[in-house]
């Protein structure tokens, strides 16, 4: 009997017997294309793309260079949009090239914020003399939350309204080409509530004019920042007033300088992380920039910092840290002897400091014979008195960082574990005779010493 009930179940519409809001969340990871595409599966999915709140409509530029293609892509969309059965549309997010098709983009969009959207994506790449105009209705929606706009290029925005913009938007995220100063400027200072705001392109000096760029955030609310920008040849100068900012994150910076304007009380969490190494005109002084923004994120309870070296930050001869009286957490990430001496400096000046993360970025295994462990004069009271963890990535067995790590457990009289990852390159014989010396190092009795595998 149970050899015979076997195939009646597996003859079974399991799909069929899924409840609703399964299928709506399922349904509403896939393109919407697919989704329509379902209604084949099971007869009672016929109508559910109908009701979903999700709505993802993605085409390419190799779909829009046959015109029967882009065409039924623009009447596929707007049949959704005509014949959905439900009055609310959750999340909107459009990818499409080429702007001859705007009036349509302008249509969509405006269905989407009179059915109460609280998410919009929109991906536009503009090709031609058309540009795409922020459709107006967007600054006027009381629903919206999310904004996430990827416009290439940026050429411009109608001004928006004096007041009244954005009154519920909380997180936006700008991804950016060679955009206008002006535009940019009006953007990120008109958004009395945001929370989150993410700023991320390329300004690569293809404009034709050469360009110091200014830009200008503005935002009472704000609480998260992250910047990536990617500029190769034009300086770009961030002015940012955001007096309840908590994180700050900051990758690939190159020409990009930051400036925090106001208190900076509020700020909890820094992540620097300066591109590699490269050369910039002589006109450019940046030697200042690098320091006077450390200064200003002192304060901080978690620091991130990564170059490939010290040259990427472009210090003064005669550079010095400021004290960071609340820093719990560091983690410093550069390469080679780079590494030792930013330690040796930044343990004498975070007297809080609880847990340190050390990443090693030099590839390969070369013995430096210059490279050596230069300890502070004296031992600083954070590493005594309050540190209880180390991670080290990206360890060699080099003698200097022997000698680092003897230090280190040596005076860290508090210290509970230090993790070691080792680099690919050490064989486990190597590895094994590694942790034997580790194990002969003076440390605490409570600090327990652990050497792994760094994966990849």
């Amino acid at each position: 009997m149970d050899s015979m009930a076997k195939p009646e179940a597996r003859d079974q519409d399991r799909i069929s017997k899924l409840p609703n809001e399964v299928v709506y969340c399922i349904l509403s990871f896939l393109p919407t294309v697919d989704a329509v595409r379902t209604t084949v599966l099971s007869k009672r999915w016929s109508q559910m793309w109908a009701k979903l709140k999700t709505l993802n409509f993605e085409s390419n530029k190799k779909e829009f260079r046959d015109y029967e293609e882009a065409f039924s892509f623009v009447t596929f969309v707007t049949r959704v949009l005509f014949f959905r059965k439900v009055p609310e549309i959750h999340k909107f997010r459009l990818k499409m090239p080429y702007p001859q098709y705007i009036p349509h983009i302008e249509d969509w969009v405006f269905t989407a914020v009179i059915r109460n959207v609280v998410e919009l994506d929109l991906h536009v790449f503009e090709t031609g003399v058309d540009v795409f105009v922020l459709p107006e209705c967007i600054y006027w929606c009381k629903t919206l939350r999310v904004l996430k706009l990827h416009l290439t290029p940026w050429t411009r925005t109608d001004d928006p309204p004096a007041s009244g913009c954005f009154p519920s938007l909380k997180f936006l995220h700008v991804s950016v080409y060679n955009p206008q100063e002006t535009t940019m400027n009006l953007l990120f200072s008109c958004c009395p509530v945001l929370e989150g705001l993410t700023i991320d392109g390329t300004i690569d000096g293809n404009t034709g004019d050469h360009v110091n760029y200014n830009f200008k955030v503005s935002a009472p609310e704000l609480k998260t920042l992250r910047i990536s920008l990617e500029n190769i040849c034009e300086p770009v100068d961030v002015h940012i007033n955001a007096p309840k900012l908590e994180n700050l994150d900051l990758k690939r910076l190159g020409l990009t300088n930051c400036f925090l304007i106001g208190s900076t009380k509020s700020l909890v969490n820094a992540s620097i992380a300066f591109r590699e190494h490269f050369e910039v005109d002589k006109k450019l002084d940046l030697s200042t920039f690098a320091m006077a923004l450390v200064d200003r994120i002192s304060n901080v309870k978690f620091l991130s910092l990564s170059a490939h070296c010290l040259e990427d930050l472009h210090l003064p001869e005669d550079w010095h840290l400021p004290i960071f009286h609340n820093v719990n957490q560091l983690r410093l990430a550069f390469s080679e002897h780079n590494l030792l001496e930013l330690l040796a400096v930044f343990l004498s000046s975070a007297p809080t400091l609880e847990d340190l993360v050390l990443e090693d970025r030099t590839e390969g295994y070369t013995e430096l014979s210059e490279s050596h462990w230069n300890p502070p004069e004296e031992v600083p009271a954070g590493l005594s008195s309050n540190l209880k963890t180390i991670s080290f990535k990206g360890f060699k067995g080099r003698l200097f960082e022997m000698e680092m790590i003897k230090y280190l457990l040596k005076n860290g009289q508090l210290l509970n574990k230090m993790t070691i990852s080792t680099s690919l390159h050490l064989s486990y014989d190597r590895r094994n005779e590694l942790y034997t010396e580790f194990m002969m190092f003076h440390r605490a009795a409570t600090c327990h010493v652990e050497l792994m595998h760094m994966q990849v």
